[in-house]
C-alpha cells in the first residue's frame, strides 16, 4: 500500500509538472500576440521627433493591444541598430541609410514604417555670414557629425552641387551650439525640427540650407526590427505598429494636446520648444506619400535613397530594396 501511495504521489507530481509546463508553453496573450514585453529604442532623448511612440504609451494604445512597452532613450552610447540587432531592444528608430548599410553587412534588420518621408537634416548658418548656398561652404569651417545619417546628407549635398570637400575646413560637430553661436563654426548640421529654434532663442538669426532643395532625396526616421522577430512574432509586430500609428495620427491631429502630454511625460522639455518641433515634425511626416498614409514605405523613395548611397560609395553594390522594408503591416493597419 505504501509503495502504491508513493507511486501514485510520484505520478501525480510528475503529471502536475508536465501539465504546468504545457500551460506555460500554450499561454495566450491578449489579441493572440506572441510576446507581451516590448522595448523601443529611440535615436535620442524624448522629444516631438518620437511623439507617436510616447503618445501610444501614455494614452494606452500599446496596452489596448495587450503590449507592455518600455521606451528607452538613445545617445551616442546607446545606438538603436546594434541594440536591436543583438536583441537587447525589440524595435528601434534609425534612418534608411542605416538599414541599407546594415543589410549589406548581413545584419538582418528590416524597416516596418517610414515616418519621416523627408530627411530632417539641414545645415544652419547665421544670416550675417553671407552664406546662402553650398558653394559658399568653400573656405569656411563646417561642423560634421561623422558616421551617421547627418554625414550622409552632407556628403550627398556636396556631391549634388559639385562642391570640393577638400576646400572646406571640417571640424567634428558637437551637441553644444556655442561654437556656432560664437562664430567659430560657420555651418552647423542640425535637425530642422530642433536646433534652429534653440539658436534663435539665444539671439541668433539663422538661415537653413536643405539638401532636398538641391535634388537630394533622402528620407528620415524609420521604425525597424529584426527579420527573425517578425518571422517568430507577426501578431506582436502588427500590434506594436497598430498602436504606434495611432499614436502618430493623434500627434499630427492634436499638436497642442501632444505638446502638453510630452511636457508632462518629461518635465525637462519646454512646451515652447515642443510646439516648434511639432510643427516642423508634422511637415516631414506628411511629406509626399505621408500626406495620404503616415508611415508608408514608398518603394520609389527607397530605391532613390539606395541609388544615392551607391553614388556616394556608401554601398558597394545594389541590394534588393524590398527586403530592407516590409509594407504588409502598414497595409494591414489601413485595411482595417
Amino acid at each position: 500500500m505504501k509503495l502504491f501511495l508513493r507511486f501514485f504521489t510520484f505520478t501525480y507530481l510528475l503529471l502536475a509538472i508536465i501539465f504546468a509546463g504545457c500551460g506555460k508553453q500554450t499561454k495566450q496573450f491578449p489579441n493572440g500576440i506572441e510576446v507581451r514585453d516590448i522595448s523601443m529604442r529611440l535615436q535620442w532623448i524624448p522629444q516631438y521627433q518620437f511623439a507617436g511612440y510616447i503618445v501610444a504609451l501614455v494614452k494606452g494604445y500599446y496596452a489596448d493591444e495587450g503590449l507592455n512597452v518600455t521606451i528607452n532613450p538613445g545617445s551616442p552610447d546607446f545606438v538603436p541598430l546594434p541594440l536591436v540587432a543583438s536583441g537587447s531592444d525589440t524595435f528601434g528608430s534609425a534612418g534608411p541609410d542605416t538599414i541599407f548599410m546594415a543589410r549589406e553587412k548581413n545584419i538582418p534588420v528590416v524597416a516596418l514604417a517610414t515616418f519621416f518621408q523627408a530627411s530632417p537634416v539641414g545645415f544652419m548658418v547665421q544670416r550675417k555670414s553671407g552664406i546662402t548656398a553650398p558653394r559658399d561652404f568653400v573656405g569656411k569651417t563646417v561642423g560634421v557629425f561623422y558616421g551617421d545619417n547627418v554625414e550622409t546628407e552632407y556628403r550627398a549635398l556636396l556631391a549634388a552641387t559639385g562642391v570640393d570637400r577638400k576646400k572646406i575646413n571640417e571640424v567634428p560637430a558637437q551637441f553644444n551650439l556655442e561654437p556656432f553661436l560664437q562664430g567659430r563654426v560657420d555651418v552647423w548640421p542640425v535637425y530642422v525640427t530642433d536646433q534652429p529654434h534653440l539658436a534663435e532663442q539665444k539671439g541668433a538669426e539663422v538661415r537653413l540650407i536643405l539638401a532636398r532643395d538641391y535634388g537630394v532625396k533622402l528620407m528620415g526616421d524609420v521604425l525597424f526590427t529584426r527579420e527573425a522577430f517578425i518571422r517568430q512574432n507577426p501578431k506582436t509586430t502588427q500590434a506594436f505598429l497598430n498602436a504606434t500609428l495611432r499614436g502618430w495620427e493623434y500627434a499630427v491631429k492634436n499638436l497642442a494636446e501632444t505638446v502638453k502630454l510630452l511636457a508632462e511625460y518629461d518635465k525637462t522639455l519646454s512646451p515652447d520648444q515642443l510646439a516648434f518641433e511639432g510643427r516642423e515634425t508634422i511637415k516631414l511626416l506628411q511629406y509626399g506619400i505621408g500626406a495620404e498614409k503616415l508611415g508608408w514605405n514608398d518603394p520609389q523613395a527607397w530605391a532613390t535613397e539606395q541609388q544615392q548611397l551607391l553614388e556616394l560609395g556608401l554601398l558597394k553594390g545594389p541590394l534588393a530594396p524590398e527586403p530592407a522594408f516590409e509594407n504588409r503591416f502598414v497595409a494591414a493597419y489601413y485595411q482595417k
